[in-house]
Formats: structure tokens, C-alpha cells, sequence
């Protein structure tokens, strides 16, 4: 036929040329992943570091033993079994460090022996909210609540540069 080219190739490079306009970058993917679910509702930290952040699904209770150790627990993208929610702390020599979500009511419960427990810049809790209790006992440690208002070092520096 008259004005088609005999073969299909000037056509293809006008495609790959099109194809080459987007910088060859992966197109972005938003696939929503599930919250993770951990094997065991205890954490144990002996001379290390443990840390839960980001989706990952609260059990009604959880234990946390810190011995000469750190554990993290991030819970504001937290989806939780319960909006009653226990934390069975043991602690020799060690540090426990929660981030809770905003209107999160925390009730201390915990017997300390030259110990401290802070709650740090907590919001007002919400009606029907999260209610976090702490139970256990703790020998020469440190538990410190960080609210939804409570602004790190890390983000001050942040804000300042």
C-alpha cells in the first residue's frame, strides 16, 4: 500500500524511543503490605538491642526483659489485637524506650528498685482510646514513654538545618 513503510521498523524505534522518554525508571509500586506478625509475644534483650517498628500487629499482651540491654518499641503504626494492651517489663541494668500513638492513656504499674519510669509529652487520651499498662519489675533500669508530642534530638536537628 502506498504511504505504509514495507516493514514495521521505523514504527518500532518511534516506540522505543517513547519508551526511552521516561528515563528508564521503574514505575513506582503501591502495594499495600500487611502488618507483620511476630512468632512470640516476648522480647528478649540480654546484652543487645531489640526493636518492633513499623506495621506490625500488637498481641492483647506482650513481656519485655532487658538485661543489660535496650528494647524498642514503636507503636504508632501499630495495629493492635486489643485496645486494652498489657506490657509485662523485667529489667536488670537495662533500658526499655516505647513511642506511643497519639490519645494513648499509659498506666504504670510497675514496681522499681532504683529505677525510673518518664512518660514524656503524652497527649491527652482519648475516650474509648488505647490503653497501655505496665506491669513487672525493674532493678537498676530506665522505661521512658515517648508521646505523639515529644520531639527526639535527631528531629530538632532536623528542623534547625
Amino acid at each position: 500500500m502506498p504511504g505504509q513503510p514495507l516493514n514495521d521498523e521505523p514504527s518500532r524505534k518511534i516506540q522505543d524511543s517513547h519508551r526511552a522518554d521516561d528515563g528508564g525508571f521503574p514505575q513506582p509500586s503501591y502495594q499495600v503490605l500487611p502488618p507483620t506478625r511476630y512468632s512470640t509475644n516476648s522480647l528478649n534483650a540480654i546484652l543487645s538491642t531489640k526493636t518492633r517498628e513499623g506495621a506490625w500487629i500488637v498481641p492483647a499482651s506482650l513481656s519485655a526483659t532487658s538485661v543489660m540491654g535496650t528494647i524498642k518499641l514503636d507503636l504508632c503504626e501499630a495495629v493492635f489485637e486489643s485496645l486494652d494492651f498489657t506490657i509485662d517489663l523485667n529489667g536488670f541494668l537495662g533500658d526499655v524506650k516505647i513511642w506511643v500513638p497519639e490519645g494513648t492513656l499509659v498506666i504504670d504499674e510497675t514496681r522499681a528498685f532504683a529505677s525510673e519510669v518518664k512518660l514524656k509529652k503524652l497527649s491527652p487520651p482519648r475516650p474509648g482510646g488505647l490503653r497501655i499498662t505496665l506491669r513487672g519489675d525493674l532493678i537498676l533500669g530506665t522505661v521512658i514513654v515517648y508521646g505523639s508530642d515529644h520531639i527526639s534530638w535527631r528531629r530538632r536537628r532536623k528542623r534547625r538545618n
